[in-house]
């Protein structure tokens, strides 16, 4: 486990992969209602069995594009799992070139700049992390979040005790793992 910028190797996997004992895994995920400026960004973090400690959703009213969208979720999931008290951890999105932005070394002078500092910014709080890519096949569950937030006008967390109609997606990912 590494700190700040270090990649780590590339997640092949369609499902979820369980992390090493005492590392948490946020997951992370933007969606952007069409026609509208509402965007909405979905937020998970499970242990290595896969148990689920917490999840929040914000709805944001903002013209970003997906990109910005994408790193307003790392954003939030950064702080939400810094307040929750889980610093040893891997962020993972499904969006590839999000993550190789964050993982840049080169100075980015773009419109995104702000957002890529803040992260790697709080990336800096942490213990150990790490950022990594995981197909959308991996990220259900944040996605599913994301799309929740697009609808959900406020910001929620829930802590320990997932919502019952998260159950079926939690559930469906850690049974595509074991078989």
């Amino acid at each position: 486990m590494s700190h700040g910028r270090q990649p780590s190797s590339r997640v092949l996997s369609q499902v979820w992969r369980p992390p090493v004992a005492g590392i948490y895994k946020i997951y992370v995920d933007g969606a952007i209602k069409s026609g509208d400026y509402v965007r909405g960004v979905g937020v998970v973090v499970r242990n290595e069995k896969g148990e689920f400690m917490a999840a929040c959703v914000r709805w944001l009213q903002a013209s970003y594009g997906a990109r910005q969208t994408e790193l307003m979720a790392a954003i939030e999931g950064l702080r939400f799992a810094i307040d929750m008290g889980f610093i040893d951890a891997i962020l993972e999105m499904d969006a590839q070139d999000y993550i190789n932005s964050i993982l840049s070394t080169e100075e980015c002078n773009g419109i995104y700049a702000p957002l890529i500092e803040e992260v790697n910014s709080l990336l800096k709080m942490f213990r150990a992390v790490v950022c990594q890519w995981t197909p959308r096949g991996g990220n259900k569950v944040a996605h599913t979040l994301a799309q929740f937030a697009i609808h959900c006008n406020d910001f929620v967390t829930w802590i320990e005790e997932a919502p019952i109609w998260l159950l079926p997606v939690l559930e469906s990912d850690v049974l595509a793992f074991e078989c």
